[in-house]
């Protein structure tokens, strides 16, 4: 059984509470009210109350540890509205269980789920030019914003507002740096289905451009080859990347799936920033989209990042004042005839705090589980308030 409860988490921090120059703890507190309307369920609420730990050990010059808890308490009527919804909160994706939760009901309506785990635990070893990383880490090959097409180790869902940090992955990575903007990268990781993603990975500069190669398997069944870059266009920033995905088992008699993003991003001289971004993916033509929950599961991959063929996305932030920031983002999804609309408002409240509204709305024609398609329409707001220390 490789079950390992997080509490291992508060032995650490208790080691590094005997080495406090050799030990730094940061993280962050904070509160979520969720409202969610579905033409089919009406109104349903949630209230997120959210705790992040960050400890780094440092017991050599050599030699990082870093053990990282997220630990969360969720409570509401979604909890009987959504088959398996607690179930979902209790899955870990990693080789190694480090997951612990609990569920129950308060009345017919409403119950809560207690959710911890450890989502980085690693030893990181670093040798002049050489690092080599062992534990749960997260692997971020990807070079824009929305859609990482690269990102085959740590897949995550853009619309998941409350999850920073990213999933990690149970691996092994070595990294040598041949240059100040060049190196090279071996990693594999091992899933909770016992399935090897394994790639080599080589980043080089050369006419003002980040280049990256990337090739190996992915979940133990396709074969994957990658690119990716970013540099400027005079003062706009330009980057993407792309990846080419074949099954392995059916080599000779199947074509393989190719997906590609591109994005480009400018920052104006009032501080307006602009992003835009488009997704092609093959894979979406076989997907099954019935509900725009299934857009915010925990089991994401990355043949499972686009949604439609072809997706768009565009989106602007402007500091108003050095307190306030506003941004507005938006996606068309093309076969859906659909869009998804982001507003977002943040507010600090003082030094480490700071309160976030934002509202997702989501308009589509879908089929269902009959075959019939009609329009659906799914808001969701949330207004959090977020301590960090």
């Amino acid at each position: 059984m490789r079950k390992i409860i997080p509490c291992i988490a508060i032995l650490a921090y208790s080691v590094a509470g005997t080495a406090q120059a050799d030990a730094s703890l940061s993280g962050y507190l904070s509160d979520m009210q969720t409202l969610y309307h579905m033409e089919e369920s009406g109104w349903l609420w949630e209230n997120q109350l959210h705790n992040r730990l960050n400890l780094d050990l440092y017991p050599a010059g050599w030699l990082k540890m870093s053990f990282q808890a997220r630990t969360r308490f969720i409570q509401g009527n979604t909890y009987s509205h959504f088959p398996g919804y607690a179930d979902m909160f209790g899955r870990d994706a990693g080789w190694m269980d480090m997951t612990l939760s609990t569920d129950g009901t308060y009345n017919n309506t409403t119950g809560y789920v207690f959710t911890s785990m450890l989502d980085r635990a690693y030893a990181e070893f670093s040798f002049g030019d050489f690092v080599g990383t062992i534990g749960r880490q997260r692997i971020n090959w990807g070079q824009t914003f929305v859609w990482n097409p690269n990102d085959i180790f740590n897949a995550y869902s853009y619309f998941d507002v409350d999850y920073p940090e990213r999933p990690g992955s149970d691996a092994i990575r070595l990294q040598y740096y041949t240059g100040i903007a060049s190196n090279i990268e071996l990693a594999a990781k091992l899933d909770s289905a016992g399935k090897v993603t394994a790639a080599g990975y080589f980043r080089f500069n050369t006419f003002g451009y980040d280049f990256q190669l990337i090739g190996g398997v992915l979940s133990g069944e396709d074969l994957v080859l990658g690119t990716g870059w970013s540099g400027n266009i005079v003062n706009t920033s330009f980057r993407g990347e792309a990846g080419y995905f074949r099954n392995l088992e059916h080599f000779a008699d199947t074509a393989g799936h190719l997906m590609f993003s591109v994005g480009a991003d400018h920052t104006f001289g009032n501080s307006l920033w602009l992003q835009t971004e488009i997704l092609y993916s093959a894979f979406a033509k076989e997907m099954q989209i019935n509900n725009f929950m299934q857009l915010f599961g925990t089991d994401m991959n990355i043949k499972r990042i686009g949604f439609t063929e072809w997706s768009l996305f565009t989106s602007l932030s402007f500091p108003i004042n050095p307190l306030l920031n506003a941004s507005l983002a938006g996606m068309y999804f093309p076969d859906w005839k659909g869009f998804f609309l982001g507003p977002s408002v943040d507010l600090s409240l003082g030094n480490n705090l700071k309160t976030s509204m934002i509202f997702q709305g989501f308009s589509a024609a879908l089929e269902d589980l009959q075959g019939n398609t009609e329009r659906q329409n799914t808001f969701i707001g949330y207004l959090r308030i977020k301590w960090s220390f």
